[in-house]
């Protein structure tokens, strides 16, 4: 009976997982979200009005949506 070869590569799935869990420096992680194509427009949109990044639009939208 052979032995499983150890398996190096990631799978697109781990690789996935893997990019968005990744801290870009002490205070700052890098999330991955799945969003619905319209409301990404609308937040790209919302962040070229403002001068803001869409991360930001994105977290100003979550945190106005927790509260309500």
């Amino acid at each position: 009976m052979k032995a499983k070869p150890t398996r190096k590569e990631l799978t697109p799935k781990e690789q996935v997982i893997k990019e968005a869990m990744k801290i870009d420096n002490g205070e700052t992680v890098t999330m991955t979200f799945k969003v619905p194509k319209e409301l990404q427009q609308g937040y790209k949109m919302e962040a070229l009005k403002s001068g803001e990044s869409m991360t930001d639009a994105f977290i100003k939208h979550m945190k106005e949506y927790i509260k309500n």
